[in-house]
């Protein structure tokens, strides 16, 4: 086994601040150059400091691509010893004896007599097991026992010999008679190597992305791996705010070659990620509910294709508070006084949720929307954002933060305020931290995700084994979302090479994958999966916009049908019915 291995796709504009430091930067020279001829393949050996190094390079083709995009070269490099005891001086007598230049070729280019290149040609004939020069020339050619930089500069006119491939059966044969093989054809297998980005500015939200992504590299190890490769998860831990932070852990996945990366949202509080990310070229799977992203992956899929965010965008929610409130009335479960809503948001890249958008849908069904009350991390004044909200009478709070501790601050100062409104928040209270905080005084607040764990028999086994595991149940979201990222991926990596950036992504577009969180499905162009109902009426091709409520310490899934009912509704204890208001 050798000390170290690397295996990453680039193409000519790839950075090289991106790419692995342990590799000589002349190494990524030849492989953008390699671009530029016509050959599939190439290998060779390269001399860095004491050691060899193994090069492969092999185009891959994007034939067949939907869209246009730049040539791609796979790169393996291996760190080896040099096979049957060669010297360096013998590899530079069969590399100029590969391009064909005669004895006194040879000795002028290395600056020595032409006897003693026709004594290091006796050596290497004996422990090549060859007979003739043309056999040395067809084996250096065949198991890439050629040096890097060429010994002396490229010759006039020489290379001749370089793509004899006509003898390959008959050194083939020739290392089937007992010999030991001289080299092995391919490198030995590597790990699939999967970065794993885990924001830390909740420990409830950091555990759930952690575990639920390392139960699924668990479980997939255990039956095997990926044709025998093993998946090897390579975490970071990072400041969710802190760019600084974040880039440099990226830049640290990028030099452990890891072949995809996964995380939750921490990408959508940072412009600069999604350009890491496309100029490294491996597949990216997260959760970031960011509209904006996914329009700019799927106008531009030559460079952002390989990004894709595995569940519906933030503009979707406040379609399905709507949606709910109506629901509400109609089945005269509850009835707003003022038809008001207060948005309260992060001042964040990512939330949206009061968009102009929202506002048309909300006037449209006869509410009011008043301006968003923005709430920065760790320096909101809660009891004062409760007594400006109060001026408005709302009837619906909804708030847009997905910071669990932010959500529990907000709910405690909304039960001092002595509001009646109902509280509708976005995917934090789906952390356990939130009810364990909050005890029964989370009772009655409606929560809702575009990505949230069924409670059905998939959903019930994944819970199931992560109670065995971490020893307490999951949430009901990231959870069992990055736990589907996993097995996305594997379920492409188990389809197609792994190596093959371009057909990974055309796997994960192409096949639905049914996972605890619903059905990903891509189509052909997408670059986050439809949501039911809201871009698709057909719940088996989707996940579901599920809308819960806390009742008795418990999530109950209110919305949509069949998977929730409207009629378990309850009204929250704060929310005394008046002569508006009917239970």
């Amino acid at each position: 086994m050798s000390e170290w291995a690397v295996e990453r796709t680039i193409t000519a504009d790839t950075p090289e601040a991106i790419l692995p430091v342990q590799v000589p930067h002349e190494i990524w020279g030849y492989a953008k150059a390699f671009l530029l001829i016509g050959r599939p393949a190439l290998r060779f050996l390269w001399r860095s400091e004491e050691h060899w190094l193994d090069v492969q390079l092999a185009r891959e083709s994007t034939l067949g691509s939907p869209q246009p995009a730049p040539d791609r070269v796979n790169v393996r490099i291996e760190q080896v010893e040099m096979p049957r005891g060669i010297t360096v001086r013998e590899l530079d007598v069969l590399t100029l004896l590969a391009l064909g230049l005669t004895n006194i070729g040879v000795a002028e280019r290395l600056g020595t007599s032409a006897r003693t290149v026709s004594s290091q040609l006796e050596r290497l004939l004996e422990k090549l097991g060859q007979s003739t020069r043309g056999g040395l020339a067809a084996l250096a050619v065949d198991l890439g026992l050629l040096r890097l930089p060429l010994p002396g500069g490229v010759p006039d006119g020489g290379g001749t010999g370089i793509g004899v491939a006509e003898l390959e059966r008959a050194v083939q044969h020739r290392l089937d008679r007992g010999y030991l093989p001289i080299r092995e054809h391919v490198l030995t297998r590597i790990p699939i190597r999967l970065g794993i980005v885990v924001p830390n500015h909740s420990p409830s939200d950091s555990e759930q992305t952690l575990n639920g992504a390392l139960l699924a590299v668990e479980e997939i190890n255990q039956q095997g791996g990926i044709g025998g490769r093993q998946i090897e998860p390579i975490t970071e831990v990072v400041s969710t705010f802190d760019w600084g932070d974040v880039r440099a852990a990226l830049h640290r996945l990028f030099d452990a070659d890891v072949d995809a990366i996964i995380s939750s949202y921490v990408s959508a509080e940072h412009p600069g990620f999604m350009e890491e990310i496309a100029a490294y070229g491996k597949p990216f799977l997260h959760t970031a509910t960011f509209e904006a992203d996914v329009k700019r992956a799927e106008q531009a899929p030559w460079k952002y294709g390989m990004i894709f965010q595995t569940c519906a965008s933030e503009t979707y929610y406040g379609a399905g508070m709507l949606r709910l409130l109506d629901k509400l009335e109609r089945a005269e479960r509850w009835r707003p006084a003022s038809r008001t809503v207060v948005p309260i948001e992060m001042p964040s890249e990512s939330m949206n949720v009061a968009s102009p958008a929202f506002r048309e849908q909300a006037e449209a069904a006869g509410w009011r929307v008043t301006d968003a009350v923005y709430s920065p991390v760790g320096e909101t004044d809660w009891d004062a954002v409760m007594r400006g909200i109060a001026a408005h009478d709302p009837d619906v709070i909804l708030i847009a933060n997905y910071i669990d501790s932010e959500l529990i601050a907000f709910h405690e100062a909304f039960l001092r305020s002595g509001l009646r409104a109902l509280v509708y928040g976005i995917y934090s209270p789906s952390n356990p931290s939130f009810v364990h905080e909050l005890g029964e005084r989370a009772n009655g607040v409606i929560w809702s995700t575009t990505t949230g764990t069924y409670d059905d028999e998939l959903g019930g086994r994944f819970r199931a084994q992560y109670r065995a595991k971490f020893r307490h149940d999951p949430g009901w979201s990231i959870a069992g979302a990055v736990y589907d990222q996993v097995r996305m991926l594997a379920a492409a990596w188990s389809s197609v090479d792994a190596r093959n950036t371009t057909d990974v992504v055309r796997y994960l577009r192409r096949w639905p994958y049914r996972g605890v969180n619903g059905v990903y499905y891509f189509g052909e162009t997408g670059q986050a999966p439809k949501l039911y109902p809201d871009t698709t009426p057909d719940a088996a091709l989707s996940q579901a916009h599920q809308v819960y409520q806390i009742l008795g310490g418990t999530h109950v899934l209110l919305d949509p049908q069949p998977f929730g009912d409207i009629a378990a509704f309850e009204l929250p204890t704060w929310s005394t019915p008046g002569p508006e208001s009917v239970k």
